[in-house]
């Protein structure tokens, strides 16, 4: 299973950013891997492209990512706000 949500990254500056991304999970519904595409909104006809901004929006609705160590785990659980 996927869906997107929102991970909170450093730019190439050390800035605090959010981007969305795919997420993927395991038998266990815990997320655990996400693609690095950013060519997330591209679909052959505008109604795909509708679903597709549709489907993103879910994702502000989630609690925020963050990768430690490799691994995905909500931002505000062990990790707090912002990379460390």
């Amino acid at each position: 299973m996927w869906n997107y949500r929102l991970l909170k990254l450093k730019d190439g500056l050390n800035r605090p950013l959010d981007e969305v991304y795919e997420v993927y999970y395991d038998d266990n519904d815990q997320p655990r891997a996400w693609a690095e595409s950013h060519n997330l909104l591209a679909a052959e006809t505008r109604e795909e492209l509708k679903e597709t901004y549709e489907y993103m929006v879910t994702a502000f609705e989630q609690p925020i990512l963050k990768i430690v160590e490799n691994k995905l785990v909500e931002a505000d659980e062990e990790c707090g706000e912002g990379n460390k």
